[in-house]
């Protein structure tokens, strides 16, 4: 009994049909923000490699100045809080300003110095905090846990929205 593949055997989709072209997914994209050149760039290696698009800023001013060119395009931004002129928070504030629903990781090495004020930041909306040091998979892990934790609550909007409006 022969058992070669034959592909011509096989259905082909009609090129002509919309819904027979796949569309990958696009990259995931990511803004890290920090005043230190290691720190930026072992975040954006480590990213880089997971598939992200990586844009980088090492000022709360220059996260501020990529963001509003484009306040839908990054899936998360990675801000370190400890930055001369502008610290983590007040950027915060900023990109909450422009875009309410920007989804912020903040990482910091001095959180007992600065958890009332981290504090506040939760209650405003701040996704998460990571520890400094942190590991590539420490990183890459809390990055994606809460990209998905925040495609689920979209998802679930979208979906009450959807109960809602029938």
């Amino acid at each position: 009994m022969n058992h070669e593949f034959d592909p011509a055997s096989f259905p082909q989709p009609d090129p002509a049909d919309p819904s027979a072209r796949i569309i990958p997914p696009r990259p995931r994209r990511i803004l890290v923000v920090d005043d230190e050149a290691p720190a930026r760039i072992l975040a954006s290696r480590v990213f880089s490699e997971a598939g992200f698009e990586v844009v980088t800023a090492q000022s709360g001013f220059e996260c501020i100045e990529q963001f509003r060119k484009r306040p839908n395009w990054f899936d998360l931004i990675l801000l370190d809080f400890s930055m001369p002129f502008m610290d983590g928070a007040e950027t915060f504030r900023r990109l909450r300003v422009i875009s309410p629903t920007v989804v912020v990781l903040l990482s910091t090495g001095f959180m007992a110095q600065v958890e009332n004020r981290i504090e506040r930041m939760v209650a405003a909306g701040l996704d998460g905090v990571i520890l400094k040091p942190h590991r590539p998979d420490e990183l890459l892990a809390k990055v994606n846990g809460i990209l998905q934790r925040v495609k689920m609550s979209r998802v679930g909007c979208v979906a009450g929205d959807m109960a809602t409006s029938a």
